[in-house]
């Protein structure tokens, strides 16, 4: 029997910060089990990688030989600008120190010169969040699709007639880095003024600190609560967050036109209190234009967006692969 006469598996892999998820996940977007690792940051690029392998190595070790068999490649969600054609991280930043430059695939590759048929892939995590949410997430179907991952940062992804937009630099959908406030905040990236240090938790952390309302001052999560409690205060913060994530918005409806725009992240998931201010600030910014505030939803899977989605880049690659394959 063939190794693809099995229904097929992907082992999808989200690096973060401070956590690796890796995931089997079947053709339809199912995920069969899921394993945690740490993530070494601190320990710079090299660590990192090696940290990569061990959990890809670990994963597959533990699949039954059927499982083994059934798999078809290994898919990477990551921070930074990736060429999705090569796997190589050109561009990351702090984040992960030492993790621009990385052969991301190449690296995995000859890490399993025993499972030589696996495509491996790598793409930025925003991107494969992306892709998951439109493939078997809250965007299923959506061919014109924005998402927007509000965590310590804001990633996101751009889907145009059902394609990821990745810009010739593997840069394309930055849109947490794209300029707000000329000259404003300081971010990471080294500009001033970005969406993200104005729209994520550890913006609106910051807001907090900045506020002079509290001491110490409250997390995003905190605030969040507060808010729900009824604390002005708290909720005039996550009411400016709304309002500037909101210009964002209208920005990306003059330049895409999307579907749907998904938020997700642990400050996306807040809808009950985030969502309707975030659509109202659309709606009174755009008017009456055609565009209706109600296309801005939440996304649904959470923190298996990238993994899920890195899976799903995989049966992406193998599909387009698979007529060479067959008349080698």
């Amino acid at each position: 029997m063939s190794s693809f006469d099995h229904a097929p598996l992907a082992l999808g892999i989200d690096l973060g910060g401070t956590k690796i998820l890796a995931g089997l996940v079947e053709a339809d977007g199912s995920v069969l089990r899921t394993w945690r690792f740490a993530t070494p940051a601190e320990a710079g690029g090299a660590a990192i990688m090696q940290a990569l392998v061990d959990a890809a190595r670990a994963a597959i070790a533990s699949l039954s030989s059927a499982h083994q068999s059934a798999l078809r490649g290994i898919g990477v969600s990551s921070a930074g600008h990736i060429d999705h054609r090569s796997g190589e991280v050109l561009y990351c930043t702090p984040n992960l120190p030492g993790w621009s430059g990385m052969a991301i695939a190449e690296n995995l590759r000859a890490a399993f010169p025993q499972h030589s048929r696996l495509a491996v892939v790598a793409d930025n995590d925003g991107n494969a969040s992306t892709f998951g949410e439109a493939w078997c997430g809250g965007a299923r179907g959506v061919s014109n699709l924005v998402m927007m991952t509000l965590g310590t940062g804001l990633g996101g992804g751009i889907l145009v007639d059902g394609r990821l937009i990745h810009g010739a630099h593997g840069g394309g959908a930055e849109i947490g880095h794209t300029l707000l406030v000329p000259d404003g905040l300081p971010c990471n990236c080294g500009q001033n003024g970005c969406l993200e240090s104005y729209v994520s938790g550890t913006a609106l952390g910051k807001a907090a600190e900045r506020s002079g309302f509290w001491n110490p001052a409250p997390s995003s999560h905190e605030l969040f609560e507060l808010a729900r409690q009824g604390d002005e205060r708290a909720l005039g913060l996550i009411r400016e967050m709304a309002e500037h994530l909101g210009t964002a918005i209208i920005t990306i409806i003059n330049f895409l036109d999307p579907d749907r725009i998904l938020l997700g992240g642990g400050v996306g998931e807040q809808g009950d209190l985030f969502l309707p201010m975030v659509r109202a600030a659309v709606s009174r910014r755009y008017g009456q234009r055609g565009w209706d505030p109600e296309r801005v939803q939440s996304a649904v899977l959470g923190e298996r967006a990238g993994m899920i989605g890195a899976a799903g880049l995989v049966f992406e690659r193998v599909r387009h692969e698979e007529p060479v394959r067959s008349e080698a």
